[in-house]
């Protein structure tokens, strides 16, 4: 079986089979190169009449797949039939047992078709002057960027290649990549993934360019946008939930209520489709989870909402995605080895990143750890209410016992009341150690270091020696060790109630299944929780580790909140291994890949470097627009350094008179929120006065903040973080951005720091190989953020006039555009500024 069916498909099948109660299925079977069925959908159940529709979702090399339920695989003459059908198409046909244990091949599978190479022709005809694409769209531009952009994607595709592709602001690199995807997709028939950063560029993909390329083009391709599974309702958790009264209060039990009828409504089931979202607590309650999830075994299966999300995304030539989703399904086959069936996505290996720039932070997360109070009470407090102690998985599964028993099995009954009862104490007693343990330890490090614990930033103390080798270090990661033994001991303590669950009578058993599935969530959660534990006081040398303890909110009141945490120093192998190495084409594409013109940097970070050289391709397309004509770049020779006494005032006050210069909108960009705050809170009156409307980060969502600056003229945006690049604001919506500072990470952050120092270790300068490359990929979005179309005019002051007193600030104006630049002192530098506004725009 296994020379035809892998693992993973026979498990699929099987469940197939189940989940149609034993009768007649017909399966689509997806083959890898060496014809073996690697992934598996359900076509039809128990009908000949649906060949038609089977046909229909075939490609040359696919393999149908059929059980004859009573164990006689001879094949019928309708077999024969579908059989002679399906070989006109190159698709083979198998017959199986219900068991999935013997096989019967009434047409081998085909060898798949040669790949069909991307002719430029076809690009040209599409998104070329005079194409598909001209014709249909009324401000079309010609864009010779973007037609050598898509025609190095397209060369890409067809040489296996990994290629690094940089289109500056305004190159149209959306169309530019999706063009050669969406034509190797439809006509190899294989599947394409995109992935993006931002939430608001894939909206744009999947809401925009996708179907404008669907009218424009006339080809027939299927789309789909992939969410996490914590987007969409679990039906059976929904029904869990709504059978525990009492379990929400007030407003969110009315929530609740209204999540039931959109649910029955609701064709997508995602939270994004809701008309308002509910409480985040609530939500975790009743969204999908991986490890809460029965799949084939729940009786929920067919109208699950993920489930059906998942077909549509089986059955779609392109699947948008996030990156976060896409470290998600690379870690899970790299776990498992599963590397050409379906993980989270469907199986591929056509891949193009968009926003490529975060792919290191992005990795970096996804594979941290960190171990909080919090993370132990969200656990157990889900076995039973804090608040309320007959609620929760476990007085549940015993109030089920107790009235579902029958009144003769007395014994039974007390047997799991005895066990159930001691779980409850014993779990009661290991959130309480938990939370001691933890602020022990967080007391116990503060006080080797000499610290005490505050509000804000708190305590932060990486695991070096001056904390390891003290006397008192080797009692901390005792208390830890003997936590994580007593972790796992509860986790066994629940497997084993799941076990001897089977002993209930068959109907209460199934009853029992929906809890089940949820204690044995709950058990994987806490052996997650050990391991990380294990993680922080094993200090692999791969790791940083390190310990917070802040005072914080806890409850209703104050405590002090310690949180140990792990993050790896380099994700370039685990990139490296599981993405660049097991694709046959990536391209790596944003306006921001490179540093003073060189791609050295994105490589060596993200694994590259370790990939054969001719499998790289690199191409720096700049931006179409007329930046000596529509920008100018302006620093102040005489302002105090950042740091330095007088940088504050000197910012607010060449913040207010830049601003009068202008009738048109502004982002004032920090790195700090703290500096933010104090400018913002000098400068709002004086401009509210002067009739603007100002606007800061925090007081409002990043949506409604960019909707309320772009649609009231001359608005003033005082920003950090994320409003520094994904943000889109043409024309007099935005002509001015003013930089405060060159934006370097905070230099304190245990992650960096760790690997300044493993660079340094190896021979390198962090500061010019890491520190200065992070940063100067920011400046350059921030920058970008001005000019967004041809018609667009305005002013980047940087405030920070290390730019140009320090020898590494040439790399950040090396990095830019060539763009009119201005270094004067102050008060001419504002009387250039107000000539280039009164200038006429040519």
């Amino acid at each position: 079986m296994n020379d035809y069916l892998s693992p993973a498909a026979q498990v699929d099948l099987r469940c197939a089979i189940l989940e149609a109660g034993g009768n007649e299925v017909f399966c689509l079977g997806r083959t890898d190169a060496a014809q073996l069925v690697t992934e598996v959908e359900i076509l039809a159940r128990g009908n000949r009449d649906a060949v038609p529709a089977i046909l229909h979702s075939c490609r040359p090399g696919d393999v149908v797949i059929h059980n004859h339920p009573g164990g006689n695989l001879e094949p019928s003459d309708p077999d024969l039939e579908i059989a002679g059908r399906l070989g006109e198409v190159a698709v083979g046909f198998y017959i199986v047992d219900n068991a999935v244990e013997t096989l019967y091949r009434v047409v081998e599978p085909f060898p798949p078709p040669a790949v069909a190479a991307l002719n430029p022709a076809d690009i040209v005809a599409l998104i070329g002057p005079g194409g598909d694409v001209s014709t249909a769209l009324s401000s079309y531009e010609d864009r010779p960027e973007q037609l050598r952009m898509a025609c190095a994607v397209a060369e890409a595709f067809n040489r296996h290649q990994i290629a690094l592709v940089e289109a500056g602001t305004g190159t149209g690199k959306s169309l530019a990549y999706l063009v050669p995807a969406i034509l190797w997709a439809v006509h190899n028939r294989e599947r394409v993934v995109v992935s993006t950063n931002t939430i608001n560029l894939q909206e744009q993909l999947v809401g925009k360019d996708l179907p404008f390329l669907q009218r424009a083009t006339g080809l027939d391709f299927r789309f789909e946008l992939v969410k996490g599974r914590s987007n969409y309702l679990c039906r059976r958790r929904l029904g869990s939930a709504t059978a525990e009264p009492g379990l929400f209060d007030g407003d969110q039990q009315l929530e609740l209520e209204q999540l039931r009828g959109w649910a029955e409504k609701s064709a997508d089931g995602s939270r994004e489709d809701l008309p308002s979202l509910p409480a985040e607590s609530l939500w975790e309650e009743v969204c999908c989870e991986a490890d809460q999830c029965a799949r084939a075994q729940c009786r929920f299966f067919a109208s699950c909402f993920l489930q059906r999300a998942r077909r549509r995304a089986a059955h779609s030539d392109l699947l948008v995605v996030n990156h976060a989703l896409l470290m998600t399904d690379l870690a899970l086959r790299r776990q498992t080895g599963n590397l050409t069936s379906g993980a989270i996505l469907p199986p591929f290996s056509r891949l193009v990143l968009d926003e490529a720039h975060h792919l290191e932070d992005v990795a970096t997360r996804f594979f941290s750890t960190q171990v909080t109070r919090f993370a132990f009470a969200r656990i157990l407090n889900r076995l039973r209410h804090p608040r309320k102690p007959y609620r929760g998985l476990l007085p549940r599964l015993h109030n089920l016992i107790g009235n579902q028993l029958d009144q003769n099995q007395d014994q039974l009954f007390r047997a799991y009341h005895e066990r159930i009862e001691a779980l409850l104490s014993a779990g009661q007693r290991l959130l309480e150690r938990s939370i001691d343990d933890l602020e022990a330890t967080g007391l116990q490090c503060a006080s080797i270091v000499g610290e005490e614990p505050s509000r804000g930033d708190g305590l932060r103390r990486r695991l070096l020696p001056e904390l390891t080798e003290a006397t008192s270090w080797g009692e901390v990661e005792g208390r830890l060790r003997a936590l994580v033994r007593a972790i796992n001991s509860y986790a066994e303590q629940l497997q084993d109630l799941i076990k001897e669950l089977r002993r209930l009578p068959e109907e209460l058993n199934d009853k029992a299944r929906s809890l089940t599935t949820d204690l044995r969530a709950c058990a994987m959660r806490l052996q997650s929780l050990a391991d990380q534990l294990l993680a922080f006081v094993g200090r692999h040398p791969g790791d940083c580790c390190w310990l917070e303890a802040v005072i914080g909110r806890v409850g209703r009141g104050e405590g002090l909140i310690t949180r140990l945490c792990t993050a790896p120093l380099q994700v370039a192998p685990v990139l490296r291994e599981s993405l660049f190495e097991r694709m046959q084409t990536v391209v790596l594409t944003s306006a921001t890949l490179t540093v003073a013109g060189s791609f050295d940097y994105l490589e060596e970070r993200v694994g590259l470097c370790g990939v054969e050289s001719t499998r790289r391709t690199r191409l720096q397309l700049s931006s179409p627009f007329d930046y000596a004509r529509q920008a100018l770049l302006a620093v102040p020779g005489d302002i105090p350094e950042p740091g330095r006494d007088g940088f504050t005032e000197a910012v607010r006050d060449l913040v207010e008179q830049v601003l009068r210069l202008t009738a048109g909108g502004s982002f004032v960009l920090f790195t700090s929120y703290s500096l933010l705050r104090r400018v913002h809170d000098e400068l709002a009156p004086i401009l509210r006065v002067a009739g603007r409307q100002v606007l800061y980060q925090g007081q409002a969502s990043r949506h409604r903040l960019l909707n309320q600056f772009s649609q009231a003229p001359g608005s003033v945006l005082f920003a950090t973080d994320s409003f520094w690049e994904g943000v889109d604001v043409p024309g007099r919506a935005l002509e001015q951005v003013i930089i405060v500072r060159l934006p370097f990470k905070v230099p304190t952050e245990p992650i960096l720091q760790a690997r300044a120092e493993a660079i340094a270790a190896a021979g390198g300068d962090p500061f010019r190989s890491y520190t200065v490359p992070q940063a100067v990929i920011r400046f350059r979005q921030g920058f970008g953020r001005l000019i967004r179309q041809r018609s667009d005019r305005g002013v980047v002051l940087i405030l920070d006039v290390r730019v140009v007193k320090k020898n590494y600030g040439k790399i950040f104006l090396r990095s830019l555009p060539e763009v009119p630049s201005l270094v004067l002192p102050q008060r001419e530098l504002l009387e250039k500024i107000r000539e280039f506004w009164a200038a006429p725009d040519e």
